[in-house]
């Protein structure tokens, strides 16, 4: 008996030991450790929350945060070949899934418990001008990132950090162009507020994929320049994405359904009656040596990133710190309940110039922008205190612009180490004064907030 047991936790441990003989594992990843101070206490670590405005006097009072939880660590698994192609793997992880969830009571304690976050995992084959992709992994907006000391830096006004369950396929040919396609998980639109049925996935619910597709083009014409410290020549990218989101009315709290077309019910019946809107965003990248090299030696190079979209429904590819109305209502009442929702027109983008002083020091500059466009402050009005509107949003605290700026100083002793010390401002132009007409205290339009960071980085 006692045979038996031995030659079966031997061949228990010896089978997984064969089946990944042909495998190869590496582990990568950053420890980073960011300090802050802010002016506004609301606005968060990757600052994605809007400033409170500036006459509120429950958020206007500085903040210091140390923390970190951006520390990342990923495995790149190196596998077989298949049908003619080079296989591997990708997973990786990070702290920040208690920044605002249920495990943030315990972030105030002595030992923060920053519970681990999956970002990547996913799995592809890859042959000489082509590549499968299966898995969760970057969507294509998501691919230029202006180099900022926050993390997901820019996540409300120049890049989404969305990551989505997908198949993807890219194919490069004529050695300097690239397209790609892939189909995806949908998001769901936040409907917080408003007067739809909250309690199902609108995206998933409407049973089509989110569809993305680029073109890329890039071609080394005068040298290149560092790109997160790597050489890159002069570089064109265009995106665009689609989705399908589907809702279903609810009657307005404090009135009663009476007719029309609709059938008879108490305040809160759902109403019986689906509608479908359409997210799209297109977006278009631009990659340009000013200064180049034509070496891996990147003292006295200069670069410029510019990055700008347009698009309805964006929050369903990434952008955040909008709050949760993306909609307006047409409808009239107390009399017709039948609220159709249009999604919100936004436009926006950034630009980050960069400059290397030597191969250790180099800065840079940026600028970014949200605007929604296509309303004017007469139709935002909270539908749900104002009747006789025929037309209105569903909140007041929607912005109109989000503008943020910054200037960060670089130290790259060895490629191990990096740090950084950065100023940012950000600033938020609402569309109304406030959502409390009564509160005489709080009538400013306007949010900003200060910040001073500083991080460093070790790299493995």
């Amino acid at each position: 008996m006692k045979k038996f047991i031995i030659f079966g936790v031997v061949l228990a441990l010896l089978v997984p030991s064969l089946a990944m003989a042909a495998t190869e594992f590496s582990l990568g990843g950053f420890i980073k450790m960011d300090m802050m101070w802010d002016s506004d206490s609301g606005v968060g670590k990757n600052m994605n929350q809007l400033p409170s405005r500036n006459n509120d006097p429950n958020n206007k009072h500085g903040k210091l945060k140390f923390t970190a939880q951006g520390s990342r660590f990923n495995f790149t698994i190196k596998g077989p070949d298949l049908w003619g192609a080079k296989t591997s793997g990708f997973i990786e992880m990070d702290f920040d899934a208690a920044e605002n969830g249920v495990a943030a009571i315990a972030l105030n304690g002595a030992s923060k418990s920053y519970t681990p976050r999956l970002r990547h995992a996913m799995f592809r084959f890859n042959w000489p001008t082509s590549e499968l992709l299966f898995g969760q992994y970057f969507s294509m907006f998501s691919e230029w990132y202006a180099e900022s000391a926050e993390d997901g830096p820019l996540q409300m006004t120049g890049t989404p950090t969305a990551r989505l369950a997908q198949v993807r396929f890219t194919q490069t040919f004529l050695s300097d162009w690239t397209v790609a396609g892939l189909i995806g998980d949908p998001n769901s639109n936040s409907l917080n507020g408003t007067f739809y049925n909250v309690n199902s996935n609108n995206g998933q619910s409407a049973e089509v994929p989110q569809l993305q597709g680029k073109i890329k083009y890039a071609h080394d014409f005068w040298g290149k320049a560092a790109y997160y410290g790597k050489p890159i020549p002069f570089t064109v990218s265009l995106v665009g994405g689609w989705q399908r989101n589907v809702m279903r009315n609810n009657f307005p709290a404090g009135f009663v359904a009476s007719g029309f077309g609709e059938q008879a019910a108490v305040t809160g019946a759902i109403v019986n009656r689906n509608q479908y809107v359409n997210p799209w965003l297109a977006m278009g990248s631009l990659f340009i040596p000013v200064i180049p090299t034509h070496s891996a030696n990147l003292a006295g190079t200069a670069s410029i990133l510019t990055q700008w979209w347009i698009g309805q429904g964006v929050e369903s590819f990434g952008f955040t710190g909008t709050s949760g109305a993306k909609y307006r209502f047409d409808g009239f009442f107390p009399n017709v309940l039948l609220y159709d929702a249009e999604l919100l027109n936004k436009f926006g983008g950034f630009v980050e110039a960069q400059y290397y002083f030597n191969n250790q020091w180099f800065v840079n500059a940026l600028y970014g922008v949200s605007k929604a466009f296509n309303v004017s402050r007469a139709q935002w009005l909270n539908v749900a205190n104002i009747a006789g509107r025929e037309m209105g949003f569903n909140t007041a605290n929607e912005p109109q612009t989000i503008q943020q700026m910054s200037a960060t100083l670089w130290y790259r002793p060895i490629q191990a180490i990096k740090f950084g010390l950065q100023y940012s401002y950000l600033a938020a132009h609402y569309f109304q004064m406030n959502t409390l007409p009564l509160n005489s205290a709080n009538t400013s339009r306007y949010g900003d907030n200060h910040r001073v960071e500083f991080v460093g980085f070790f790299y493995f």
